[in-house]
C-alpha cells in the first residue's frame, strides 16, 4: 500500500477526532496486518469501491467506545445506551472515511463508500484476504486507544467494465 493512501486516511482521522471528540490525538506506529483480534470491542466497518477497493475498520474497546461517544455528544452515556454509542461512532467513522475519499480524489481515485456496518463482540477477528494490503493505524485519544485499519486492493483489470459506469 502506498504511503499516500495511508496518509489519505491518517490526516482525516486525526482532524475529525480532534474536532468531533475535542481530544488530543497521538498516532502510534503504523504496521501491516494479516489478521487482527478485537477483544470486547465495538467495530465499525465501511467498504470502499472505486479505483481502489477494500474496507476501513474503526475499532475500540468497549470502555473506550463509550468514553469516546460520550465526548462527542458531550454527556456520559450509560451502559444501556448501546444503540446511541453505535450510531455516534458510525457517524465518526463515516466522517473520517468520507473526508479520506476527498484526499483520495485529489490523488486521482474516485471512491464510493458503503453504509457503516457495526460489529460488537467479545472476540471479533478480522482476517484479510490474500492480495489485500492491510495497515493498522493506532490512535491514542484522551478517551483511550482506538485503531483504524485500512485494507486496500486494486480491482482486477477489467473490473470497471464488468461493473458498468462508476463501478456499479
Amino acid at each position: 500500500m502506498k504511503a499516500e493512501h495511508v496518509n489519505a486516511f491518517l490526516a482525516p482521522s486525526v482532524e475529525v477526532l480532534r474536532k468531533m471528540a475535542r481530544t488530543a490525538v497521538a498516532v502510534g506506529r503504523v504496521s501491516r496486518l494479516q489478521r487482527t483480534l478485537a477483544p470486547n470491542a465495538l467495530s465499525i466497518i465501511i467498504g470502499l469501491n472505486g479505483s481502489l477497493s477494500g474496507s476501513v475498520i474503526l475499532t475500540a474497546g468497549r470502555e473506550v467506545a463509550w468514553a469516546l461517544a460520550g465526548r462527542i455528544v458531550r454527556e456520559e452515556l450509560s451502559e444501556e445506551a448501546e444503540g446511541e454509542v453505535m450510531a455516534v461512532l458510525s457517524e465518526l467513522a463515516n466522517t473520517i472515511v468520507g473526508n479520506a475519499t476527498g484526499h483520495l480524489y485529489e490523488l486521482g481515485h474516485t471512491e464510493g463508500i458503503t453504509p457503516p456496518t457495526v460489529v460488537m463482540g467479545a472476540r471479533v477477528s478480522f482476517d484479510f484476504s490474500e492480495g489485500v494490503e492491510s495497515v493498522l493505524i493506532p490512535l491514542e485519544t484522551d478517551a483511550g486507544e482506538i485503531d483504524l485499519i485500512v485494507s486496500l486492493a486494486r480491482p482486477f483489470p477489467g473490473a470497471a467494465e464488468l461493473c458498468g459506469p462508476r463501478g456499479r
